[in-house]
């Protein structure tokens, strides 16, 4: 450093300045010294620029050191300030020093020796205040700039300190106002405050707890804290210092999963009961329908086979006619049975005429069964879906229309099938006053189980109650979006 070193020397007595200048260019050779004699001089050389070391005297004509010690401070509160002079005492060197004075060396043949170490150790201090300064403003730099909330509390509550990350996350105005605020309200739950601090008190450090906090609006938030416990002298608590990490959304994010895993299960066990309740359903039918005309059928036959053993008559003969006649009827009968049970369960219109016939004729249907009128629009022009998009907006149109009958209370109800944009658009409107889908637990899960329907596409359902004007079910769907075909198979 001492090529670079520019020392700067205030005094108005040209034997003295000559004095240090030989002891500074003795003991820094390559060093660069710029006297100061009179108030223009040093005016001058302070506009200059830094200076390094500063070695000024106390009483001088035009002025003192303790004022040009402030004017060198007030520039550059690292710089080395020694007062070398005769004129001074004890009192004006304790203000020096508290004014920022590094050392007072007095002008007298025995100490001019001390000049040059002085000079030494005034650099040296000099240096580690810059260095201390510039690990402070890094370490203010990093406390302001972490993204994670850093604070300081004492015992009582007081808060000593926070970083602007933590007065954000509070929701304070600025660091002040938090720091006016007691910590203790900020707990949601005292009693947890309390057993926090014994197992900082207890272990010194605590780490990765969690607790919430209470803003300034009111509001409830979750924190991840790490805190350790800072003890004074006699070895007592003294303060927590620590980090605070705003899990509010991560804590949401697990609820959701714990309420999407339990709506899941549910889910799996209502589609459960539905499948058996279609299960018992078509037994019922085939035995009610199926068997009544298979019994029948058996019946005309087995008589058939007795008039065919009996002698042959015109009456047998009459009789075997008629239950031929009858027979063909009765196959008839069976085959359209077998056909309703198929289209019950998927209408073949879906595969071979598309979503739009199958719909109407699922509308006329629903009109025959429950007498509600329904109207049916449909805005679509050539458009050509893939069996999943036609099968699930299909299984979505008849959950929809069983929603109606069963919770909506509805009289009338209308459909409408359009595109806009990339979304491929059913809505279904009713004038019922409870929402379809919803009114219980098995409406609930009836419209989990649209959701998820839905969702394999990547398409979302609303449903809105509109007061006085009945329900609006919206789904939208788009029409490319890659899925897993054998997930959607299923679902169907």
């Amino acid at each position: 450093m001492n090529g670079n070193l520019k020392i700067l020397l205030v005094d108005d007595n040209p034997d003295d300045r000559a004095l240090v200048a030989r002891e500074m260019t003795r003991e820094f050779p390559e060093g660069h010294l710029t006297p100061a004699a009179d108030l223009k001089e040093l005016g001058s050389a302070l506009r200059r620029g830094r200076w390094d070391l500063v070695v000024t005297d106390h009483q001088l004509r035009w002025s003192d050191g303790l004022t040009v010690l402030k004017a060198v401070k007030e520039r550059w509160p690292d710089c080395a300030v020694i007062m070398f002079t005769g004129s001074g005492n004890e009192e004006i060197a304790v203000q020096a020093m508290k004014a920022g004075l590094d050392d007072y060396v007095l002008k007298s043949p025995k100490h001019y020796a001390r000049l040059a170490a002085a000079a030494h150790m005034a650099l040296d201090r000099a240096m580690q205040r810059r260095r201390l300064r510039e690990a402070e403003s890094r370490y203010r730099a990093l406390f302001s700039r972490v993204p994670v909330g850093l604070f300081c509390a004492a015992i009582d509550g007081r808060i000593i300190d926070a970083n602007p990350a933590m007065v954000d996350m509070l929701g304070y105005r600025n660091r002040q106002a938090l720091r006016e605020v007691n910590a203790r309200p900020l707990f949601a739950n005292a009693r947890q405050r309390s057993e926090r601090l014994s197992a900082i008190h207890r272990s010194s450090v605590e780490e990765r707890f969690e607790l919430q906090l209470r803003r300034h609006d009111g509001k409830f938030l979750w924190v991840e804290i790490n805190a350790r416990a800072v003890n004074d002298e006699q070895g007592r608590l003294a303060y927590c210092e620590g980090s605070a990490e705003n899990i509010t959304g991560r804590k949401k994010a697990e609820s959701q999963l714990r309420d999407s895993r339990e709506q899941l299960r549910a889910l799996a066990a209502h589609l459960q009961s539905v499948h058996e309740e279609e299960r018992t359903r078509l037994a019922h039918a085939m035995e009610e329908d199926l068997g009544q005309v298979l019994a029948n059928l058996k019946l005309h036959l087995g008589l058939l086979r007795e008039a065919i053993t009996r002698p042959a008559n015109v009456s047998s003969l009459d009789f075997t006619r008629q239950q031929l006649k009858t027979l063909p009827r009765m196959v008839d009968s069976l085959i359209a049975t077998v056909r309703k049970m198929c289209t019950e369960l998927r209408p073949a219109l879906l595969d071979d005429l598309g979503l739009e016939a199958a719909m109407q004729w699922q509308i006329q249907e629903f009109q025959k069964r429950t007498g509600i009128r329904c109207e049916f629009e449909s805005r679509l022009q050539n458009a050509k879906l893939d069996a999943e998009r036609a099968t699930t907006l299909f299984r979505i149109f008849q959950e929809t229309l069983t929603s109606v009958v069963r919770r909506a209370r509805a009289t009338q109800a209308a459909v409408h099938l359009r595109e806009e944009g990339d979304k491929l658009v059913l809505e279904i409107e009713n004038n019922g006053n409870v929402p379809a889908g919803e009114g219980s637990q098995r409406g609930l899960l009836e419209l989990l189980g649209m959701r998820e329907r839905a969702s394999m596409l990547d398409g979302k359902i609303n449903i809105s109650n509109r007061q006085g004007k009945g329900t609006c079910v919206d789904v939208r769907i788009p029409w490319h979006h890659p899925v897993n075909e054998d997930k959607v198979a299923a679902q169907n």
